[in-house]
């Protein structure tokens, strides 16, 4: 018998081999007592030793003979009992990864444990082993599996059937699909079909204990490919979904309609002949579901992809064509019969659908359709049932020029236009808003002749109407069309009703021509003409120059109008910088700092677009001077400040150490809070981008010097410190630099003590806000994907070093959690439940709404996804909710609290739910404003569902 500590010396054992003193064969010679041994126990042993050793040798070691030789051993000992088979298939594994493993050897072991091993018969991990061993040997040589014919099939087919075990049957079905591809089925077709298909639809769920249990979902995705693999399947499989279709449970037709979408891969378009009438009533049925949005979604992909299938044969059969004019008559019908908004939208989405399927459809619905929604424009009396149709329009040109067929249906789309017109002449809002949207889509097609009536329409709104939306769309609409037709466009506008000039003297419609100007300077033929003009009154420092700066900002802030390229060449061509800082420069002193706001972002954004050099030569020509005046009068420092913050990180200038002192000075003594808050984000930028080495330490160095000097008996000066360690730790954590820790320390420091807690707080909420202007890409700041998740798990460990918090400060340390909670990715917020969840009960007994609405949230979050802390502690959130669902100061709090009430009602259906049925969910409807729908119609949700749960045992009548 085998000493049991032999099974630790195989190393020994491998050295001598690996050395040569022993070889792998002679090895079998000698243990032949114990592989050969009357007793089972002792034959066991044996081959778990010898198996072991295969286990850890080198791949690369046995030669070809010495493999084949152990090979056949191996096949021998698949006869001997039960227990040892473990050990046998094991030690093959081992075999089949040998560098010189030969695939002929497969087949007689193939052979031998098909007939020897009954694989249903062994336990789990002897059958994955199985598994495993044919998914190895077919992706060592496919070609020698497939010459084994049908015995190899029958045997994976007699292996498989009748698995019950998840974890297998998903490895499973993950191979099987190369398997089937690989290996002719022949006359096994069927069988091998109905050996899958016993397991469709998948019924499973998995036992709560299981830490790392397959979902039902797991299964279900890997099953399906497995239904359609082969061609040959498509009959089998098609009378199989077709009849699941029809079953009354929810989740039998969506994993069907998932397996129509998959089949539509493999099989081919005239398998799906016979049975196309039948898959539209059910794709139709489903598809206009009232309630389920998830099964309509799938309904929606099931119809693409057969009809992205049957157009693969459209000049062959008429099959497909027959199948389109199917649902182009259904959805006519119910287009024309539409009474709501939802009814027609739901009608052309399908239409929609259909047509985005394929090139072949999109000119069948569009050539049909086009014409036939410009009558119903005409035929229906209802507004809101004209603008839908509108929309339509548009989106049906879309799919035109998605499939580049506007050739072939040219007659249809040019209609469309016109009937804008018709729309943006109604004295409606939402008819010129539809409108317009339809023909900023279809701007391409526009005829010269209707360019002057639009135009006309366009201007009489910019001069008269003060609608924010409606003036957005026909900025939009005019810009659309001058890149079409752009001589129009500047003799009608820009030369015309928008001329500068007389835009001065029409103080009533200055900004909102203006805006269209600036928006229009975006393209080429326009730029020279507006920009040129613009500038010359800024720098003549008109009234209206405050004006223009603002519109210039806001539409070079936008980078779909305005790319980097664009600005480059207007800044080298017209010197935009300079002109708008000379004009800050003039009028700083006299006018209030929201004058210039747009000045300052103006200057920043347009450097933010320049080359280094370039920035080099702005920053150069203006520094010494802004300098020389910030000692005079601080207000100069915003210029300044709107020079630097944009830089690229490699710009180099000799000034950065004395901008970075000046900057260190403001963010804590001026008396100007807008100077001190850029002075702090200067501060940020600066750290954020200095090159990694010495630029970065002595920027640092600087600014611990500065700070280490500064008094610390002065109480008023706290405040100013935490704002300024709030940037300083997120520039720092941006870049990834761990010196952010000691800051962030120093902030939570600020949150325990009751007299600067909000401040800390405040602090923390700065650091996880993402600023549209401060330390972002635009201003070519370092940006870590991960710095969210690490400021949850860096202030998760500081917090655990703290002494217990007194009442008066735990409201604000809960919402300092809760600022960086709300921004922490929900797989880290996964990980921490524990943690988390203590914070968010914790958090329900206070009232400050931005505490409980990012809670909230996140319990809602739990109860979904049950986790078990949630429901352990049930008794004491269930009390702190029903409270919470009737919280007068906030709908959100409300709204959130019902929320997760009725997600409870629907997660756990357990008797402790019984005391809170009569006096929340029954009353709790009628004693809310009956304004606020949206919070009324939880609460019916959640009553409903607990009366609908109840308890164990419990009659619904009680």
């Amino acid at each position: 018998m085998l000493n049991p500590t032999i099974f630790d010396k195989t190393q020994n054992v491998i050295l001598d081999i690996v050395s040569g003193r022993l070889d792998i064969t002679k090895l079998v010679e000698n243990m032949a007592d114990v592989l050969t041994n009357k007793e089972v126990e002792n034959r066991e042993k044996g081959m778990r030793f010898f198996t072991k050793i295969l286990t850890e040798l080198p791949k690369d070691y046995l030669t070809d003979l010495q493999v084949k030789f152990i090979s056949k051993f191996y096949i021998d000992r698949l006869k001997d009992n039960h227990r040892v088979i473990p050990a046998v298939l094991e030690g093959y594994l081992a075999i089949i990864d040998m560098q010189n493993y030969s695939i002929q050897n497969s087949g007689e072991f193939l052979t031998t444990l098909f007939r020897e091993v009954p694989c249903q018969s062994q336990v789990r991990q002897d059958r994955y082993h199985i598994y495993l061993i044919i998914k190895k040997l077919l992706e060592r040589d496919a070609e020698y599996m497939k010459s084994l014919g049908p015995d190899f099939v029958y045997g994976v087919l007699s292996s498989i059937e009748g698995e019950r075990d998840p974890r297998n049957l998903l490895f499973l079905f993950n191979i099987l699909p190369n398997f089937l591809k690989e290996v002719p089925l022949g006359h096994l077709t069927e069988e091998m079909f109905d050996v899958i298909s016993c397991y469709y639809p998948i019924d499973f769920h998995p036992s709560p204990n299981d830490p790392a249990a397959v979902t039902r979902e797991d299964l279900a995705t890997a099953l399906t490919p497995c239904l359609c693999a082969v061609p040959e399947f498509a009959e089998h499989c098609l009378v199989l979904l077709v009849e699941k279709l029809d079953s009354s449970l929810r989740q039998a037709k969506i994993d069907s309609l998932k397996l129509l979408t998959e089949s539509c891969n493999t099989f081919k378009a005239e398998s799906y002949g016979p049975f196309l009438k039948t898959l539209w009533a059910s794709i139709h049925r489903e598809i206009t579901h009232k309630t389920d949005y998830e099964l309509k979604m799938v309904a929606h992909e099931a119809l693409s992809a057969l009809v992205r299938k049957l157009a693969t044969t459209s000049n062959k059969d008429q099959e497909f064509e027959n199948f389109v004019k199917g649902v182009l008559i259904s959805m006519q019908t119910a287009l024309a019969g539409s009474a709501t908004v939802s009814q027609f939208v739901e009608a052309t989405k399908i239409l929609l659908t259909t047509a985005n399927a394929s090139k072949e459809s999109c000119i069948m619905i569009t050539n049909s359709m086009i014409p036939a929604i410009v009558a119903y424009y005409e035929f229906k009396t209802s507004n809101k049932l004209q603008i839908a149709s509108l929309k339509f329009l548009g989106d049906l040109y879309d799919l035109t020029k998605h499939w580049n067929v506007l050739n072939e249906v040219k007659a249809q789309v040019n209609e469309i236009p016109q009937l804008c017109l018709v729309a943006v002449s109604q004295p409606s809002k939402e008819y010129q808003i539809a409108g317009f949207q339809t023909l900023v889509k279809v701007r391409d097609i526009l005829k010269d002749d209707l360019v002057l009536p639009f135009v006309e329409v366009l201007i009489y709104i910019i001069q008269h109407s003060q609608d924010i939306d409606l003036l957005k769309i026909s900025v939009e609409t005019i810009h659309a069309i001058a890149r079409y037709h752009p001589e129009m466009i500047m003799d009608l506008v820009v030369k015309g009703k928008c001329d500068l000039d007389n835009l001065i003297a029409d103080k009533n419609n200055l900004e909102k021509r203006l805006n269209l100007l600036s928006n229009l300077a975006s393209i080429d033929d326009f730029t020279k003409i507006i920009i040129e003009e613009m500038l010359k009154i800024i720098s003549i420092n008109d009234h209206t120059a405050p004006k223009i700066v603002e519109a210039l900002n806001d539409s070079i802030s936008d980078l779909n109008l305005f790319t980097n390229e664009k600005i480059t060449q207007i800044e080298s061509d017209h010197g935009l910088v300079d002109s708008v800082l000379n004009w800050l420069l003039s009028e700083i002193q006299r006018g209030s700092e929201d004058t210039f706001n747009h000045g300052f972002i103006l200057i920043a954004n347009t450097i933010s677009s320049l080359s280094p050099d370039k920035q080099e030569l702005i920053l150069s020509r203006h520094t010494s001077n802004l300098l020389n005046l910030c000692k005079s009068n601080e207000i100069f420092f915003l210029i300044l400040q709107s020079l630097y913050i944009s830089i690229h990180q490699n710009v180099n200038d000799v000034r950065f150490e004395e901008i970075m002192k000046l900057s260190l000075i403001l963010s804590l003594n001026s008396e100007n809070v807008t100077i001190r808050l850029k002075a702090s984000i200067l501060i940020a930028h600066f750290l954020n981008k200095a090159d990694y080495g010495q630029k970065f330490e002595l920027l640092y160095e600087l600014l611990q010097d500065y700070l280490s000097s500064c008094s610390r008996d002065d109480i008023s000066l706290c405040p100013r410190l935490i704002q300024l360690y709030g940037w300083i730790t997120k520039a720092l954590v941006l870049r990834s630099n761990d010196h952010f820790l000691f800051w962030l320390e120093k902030i939570l420091v600020a949150i325990t003590n009751q007299e600067f807690t909000q401040h800390g707080a405040d602090a923390v909420r700065l650091i996880m806000t993402e600023f549209p202007e401060y330390l972002n890409t635009r201003q070519h700041c370092r940006i870590s994907p991960f710095y969210k998740q690490r400021m949850f798990q860096s202030f998760s460990n500081l917090t655990t070093k703290i002494d217990p918090l007194s009442p008066d400060v735990k409201e604000t340390y809960l919402l300092s959690w809760a600022y960086i909670i709300e921004k922490t990715p929900k797989s880290v917020l996964n990980n921490e439940v524990h943690q988390v969840s203590s914070l968010v009960i914790d958090s329900l007994d206070y009232d400050n709404k931005d505490l409980l609405v990012v809670m909230l949230d996140v319990l809602c979050y739990y109860i979904q996804t049950k986790h078990t802390t949630i429901s352990q502690s049930l008794q004491t959130i269930l009390p702190r909710l029903v409270k919470l669902s009737t919280y007068v100061k906030s709908m959100d709090v409300r709204i959130k609290s019902l929320q997760c009430l009725y997600e409870i009602a629907k997660a756990y259906q357990t008797a402790f739910l019984l005391p809170y049925k009569q006096d929340v969910l029954l009353d709790l409807a009628p004693s809310l404003d009956d304004k606020k729908r949206l919070v009324r119609n939880m609460a019916v949700q959640a009553r409903t569902r607990w009366f609908l749960v109840g308890a164990p045992g419990e009659s619904k009548e009680n």
